[in-house]
């Protein structure tokens, strides 16, 4: 059998066949997980589905592939996994301009820690903290630097030398504007067409969409910029889902873990 994974994406995504591996914090949970970018500089997450069920492997034309987990392969807003380093570096001084050498350093990565390293929990030991994370890399993205004006106020302190600081009402401003752009998405609207929920259910569920991306704090900043507050009810099958529990869909959704190893580029399955 062959040890290659098997990942799913749009069929009309020609990007993804040239990927290079990155080693970033997850905004949401802070630990180590891979990421991918192209040839383009685009930046895309590969998330595994987990869940009930025996394990399986994939039958691809004559090939056997031993590894049967479903993932996929997304296109991923660089901004949202600079928040929670531009927030780090806020922390530390919210008064100080800092560059972007500065910003993207390993010293503004907070990775959670855990006593045992297993792939079922993404968990990483004390030791796995010094492998490498490429946060650094994340401004060599065509358009990323220029893009950081939408969190960040930001000086020119020489010719073409910049400093940046993060700017809470601009990021929340930013996310607002993911908010309304999820919500005028037809399958998004179409997703409840049948469940006659109210706008403001809808809406909660749209952040619920983005806490994806977004680490418990910032999650309650949104709601509270909003005017919402999160649903506390116990979640059944179709009804908004608590940020804490995720009983939604997207629940089983995993980064992938560093520890998966590629022995080869991953096998693209469009659809």
């Amino acid at each position: 059998m062959k040890s290659q994974i098997i990942a799913f994406t749009n069929k009309l995504d020609d990007d993804v066949n040239h990927l290079t591996e990155l080693y970033l914090p997850c905004p949401r949970s802070s630990r180590r997980s891979i990421y991918f970018h192209n040839d383009k500089g685009a930046l895309y997450e590969i998330q595994k589905v987990t869940g009930p069920g025996r394990k399986s492997a994939w039958l691809i034309d004559t090939d056997i592939y031993k590894d049967g987990a479903v993932r996929f392969i997304a296109s991923l807003d660089p901004l949202f996994m600079a928040l929670p380093i531009l927030d780090e570096a806020y922390k530390k001084d919210d008064k100080k301009f800092k560059t972007l050498d500065d910003i993207f350093s390993r010293e503004n990565v907070k990775l959670e820690i855990v006593g045992t390293e297993t792939l079922d929990d993404e968990g990483i030991t004390s030791e796995e903290y010094s492998k490498p994370i490429d946060v650094h890399r994340l401004t060599n993205i065509p358009g990323f630097i220029k893009q950081l004006a939408h969190l960040c106020d930001v000086q020119e302190i020489a010719t073409d030398l910049f400093v940046y600081k993060l700017n809470h009402e601009k990021t929340l401003d930013w996310l607002v504007k993911k908010v309304d752009r999820l919500m005028s998405s037809e399958a998004f609207k179409k997703s409840f067409e049948s469940t006659n929920q109210e706008a403001t259910l809808m809406k909660l569920e749209a952040v619920y969409t983005l806490s994806n991306y977004l680490n418990k704090d910032w999650f309650n900043r949104l709601l509270t910029k909003l005017d919402i507050e999160e649903e506390k009810e116990e979640a059944e099958l179709g009804d908004i889902t608590n940020y804490v529990t995720d009983a939604s869909p997207s629940g089983f959704f995993k980064r992938t873990h560093p520890d998966e190893a590629f022995l080869d580029t991953p096998a693209k399955v469009s659809f």
